[in-house]
């Protein structure tokens, strides 16, 4: 749920983003989802449902002034290495994403590259709460309890 309210609050702000399509297409946007299809699929297949589900929202498009918006979901594999999650930012921003959901291996180093092309990462698995950091990485968000919130709900 948690992942649909982060995916349609990104519709809205790409929705404030200027355009030049006429007001009657539809333009598509590309959400990279960074998770561990291959060695963590339970974790994967998660995030990346969640993304779609949110992606197709109750209409499939999100309508602005300049018209249509629609969202595509991309499906990039960290295995769980952070090399892999780095080089897979890099391919996302490269690949013109507008936003990353991770599973947030390798978001140490991850987060300066989506950070220079101004694509926010929203974490959506790994709970340290030293992951998200307003000061210091302004472009990670946590759409995501962390792990003391969940501890302390469980205790």
């Amino acid at each position: 749920m948690k992942t649909l309210l982060a995916v349609l609050l990104l519709g809205c702000l790409a929705a404030g983003c200027g355009g030049d399509g006429s007001k009657g297409s539809t333009k598509t946007l590309m959400i990279a989802v960074n998770a561990p299809f291959s060695r963590a699929p339970y974790v994967g297949l998660t995030i990346a449902n969640g993304a779609e589900l949110a992606a197709k929202g109750p209409n499939g498009t999100v309508n602005t002034k300049e018209g249509k918006l629609s969202f595509r979901i991309k499906r990039y594999d960290s295995g769980l290495s952070a090399g892999r999650a780095v080089a897979n930012v890099r391919r996302a921003t490269a690949d013109g994403a507008i936003a990353i959901i991770d599973e947030g291996t390798g978001i140490n180093a991850s987060w300066r590259i989506a950070s220079k092309s101004d694509t926010p990462i929203c974490i959506a698995f790994q709970g340290g709460k030293g992951l998200v950091d307003p000061d210091r990485r302004p472009n990670v968000f946590r759409i995501a309890p962390t792990d003391h919130g969940v501890a302390f709900r469980l205790a």
